[in-house]
């Protein structure tokens, strides 16, 4: 492969991740927005559920997710302060559930969870009924609860496989592209072209169900 074709491909690459990175950017901001909105009408429900989202979809240095953690922390708080527990509990669940989402060899934000984890415990203890095991103390059965909340579930494997797969596809239909879908003056070879962008979008479908699933 010719210098020239080897550059394309980089450049080809390049801009295929630099699309990835500016739609997770766009649908955090967005659904950030959509929480500061819900927020500001008193729903809580809709707020915690639009910032879960936005959490949800990491990038390396993002603002918006660190935002969404911080707006699903303060909502707990607020809610905390005002007695309504459901949504204090709802809004840790997400907060925790967003940062887990996020985990591959490391867990972004993971060091929030400890305190999620133990605030919790002890909402859930706090909401059993007394009545099953009452010779059970309360702190612990949120000892319990600690305990099962602190274990860290890993990905599953299939979805983590077709994750690696559509990542696989898709590159090497960017790949496909800049080395045969053009020829050494860098004019259209049709089927070669149609074969590297078909590779690509089904790649790039696949990769983005794993990521979800995952």
């Amino acid at each position: 492969m010719t210098m020239r074709r080897w550059l394309l491909v980089v450049v080809g690459v390049a801009l295929a991740l630099v699309v990835v990175a500016a739609r997770l950017l766009y649908d955090a901001r967005s659904a950030l927005h959509a929480g500061e909105i819900s927020e500001s009408r008193g729903d809580r429900v809709e707020a915690i559920r639009h910032y879960q989202d936005a959490a949800r979809l990491y990038l390396p240095a993002s603002p918006y997710v660190r935002d969404a953690l911080d707006r699903l922390e303060a909502l707990a708080t607020a809610a905390a302060q005002a007695g309504d527990g459901l949504s204090v509990r709802a809004a840790l669940e997400a907060e925790r559930a967003a940062i887990l989402a996020t985990r591959s060899l490391y867990i972004p934000s993971g060091s929030r969870l400890p305190d999620i984890d133990r605030r919790l415990a002890r909402l859930l203890a706090a909401a059993e009924d007394r009545s099953v095991a009452p010779e059970v103390s309360f702190e612990a059965r949120a000892a319990w609860h600690l305990e099962r909340l602190a274990r860290r579930p890993g990905p599953a494997l299939t979805p983590v496989l077709l994750t690696l797969a559509g990542l696989v596809l898709w590159v090497g239909g960017a790949v496909g592209f800049c080395s045969r879908g053009l020829d050494a003056k860098l004019r259209l070879r049709r089927a070669h072209a149609m074969i590297a962008g078909v590779t690509f979008i089904v790649g790039l479908a696949i990769f983005l169900v794993g990521l979800r699933l995952a």
